[in-house]
């Protein structure tokens, strides 16, 4: 998390125009949601801390949303490293 505070945060006040803070970026916030939803996921499989309404009971849906999450957190993550430290060498 040091680096991206040091260095897209950094780049954010120039705006989203340069490509390899837009992957950093998109990586991040995909991340988060994809981390966010599997801990919602763990916390309503594993505990009775949340209320019956907040539960859900279609199992594969949710599921297969976090693997779709996690699969675009990965190609991002690839695409981050190739526009951080192979493009600008190319």
């Amino acid at each position: 998390m040091a680096v991206f505070s040091a260095t897209v945060e950094a780049e954010l006040s120039e705006g989203l125009s340069r490509f390899y803070c837009a992957v950093a970026i998109t990586h991040t916030l995909v991340g988060i949601a994809a981390e966010t939803l599997g801990l919602y996921i763990v916390v309503v499989a594993g505990t009775n801390l949340l209320p019956q309404w907040l539960c859900f009971t279609r199992w594969k849906r949710w599921m297969r949303a976090e693997a779709v999450l996690w699969s675009i957190v990965l190609v991002s993550g690839v695409g981050s490293y190739y526009a951080w430290y192979v493009a600008p060498f190319a």
